[in-house]
């Protein structure tokens, strides 16, 4: 495939994608579905939203709403930049995208980007593996997760979500695996603070 039809296919998925809806009111949980979520959570400490949602039956970003203060923050779409920004100094995050009843990983830092002057995307620069076109304006939340497991170790991402309270994709600074550097630990605490002090997506 040429450059010139490269370009072509951009910007024919880019008439089709501009032309969506703007992200519509965000989901927050049910009193009755927070002791639920919460309850789950008591017995699967340290489980990813992600995987939560699935075994709840629930929208994603229900699961984040329901969560205490100081293992999530959340914030609007129209913050992303700021959020995207706080990332791009993340040394060995994995980018996390759901597709359907599959999941794919991509180890990669952070790309800077900007939006485009033409259109809602936001273009990230082809500086790291991770690149592409993104639509934030579509994004209706964005969740930050410091979650605690049972041996000790710390989950910790973010994950940004449609209007379905889906999950678009994610950034996990950590998992299962190793724990990160405490340089990398200062930063995500930084970055947790950084969306808190945002307007959150739900009322507390």
């Amino acid at each position: 495939m040429n450059k010139r039809t490269i370009k072509t296919a951009l910007l024919v998925v880019g008439v089709v994608c501009w032309t969506g809806p703007s992200a519509s009111e965000p989901i927050c949980a049910s009193p009755e579905q927070v002791e639920r979520i919460q309850d789950f959570y008591n017995d699967n400490p340290g489980t990813t939203p992600l995987v939560a949602a699935g075994r709840l039956k629930l929208p994603e970003a229900a699961i984040g709403s329901s969560l205490p203060a100081d293992q999530a923050a959340s914030t609007r779409g129209e913050n992303f930049e700021q959020v995207w920004a706080a990332m791009t100094t993340w040394e060995k995050p994995t980018v996390i995208i759901p597709k359907g009843a599959d999941v794919f990983e991509v180890f990669s830092p952070i790309s800077s980007g900007t939006t485009s002057k033409e259109n809602p995307f936001f273009n990230l620069s082809h500086d790291h593996a991770f690149g592409g076109h993104l639509r934030p304006d579509l994004y209706s939340a964005i969740y930050a997760y410091s979650l605690p497991r049972k041996e000790g170790a710390v989950v910790r991402g973010v994950f940004f979500y449609d209007e379905s309270g889906a999950s678009i994709f994610g950034v996990m600074m950590s998992g299962k695996g190793p724990q990160p550097a405490e340089t990398e630990i200062t930063k995500f605490e930084d970055f947790i603070a950084l969306i808190s002090s945002l307007p959150p997506v739900c009322p507390s």
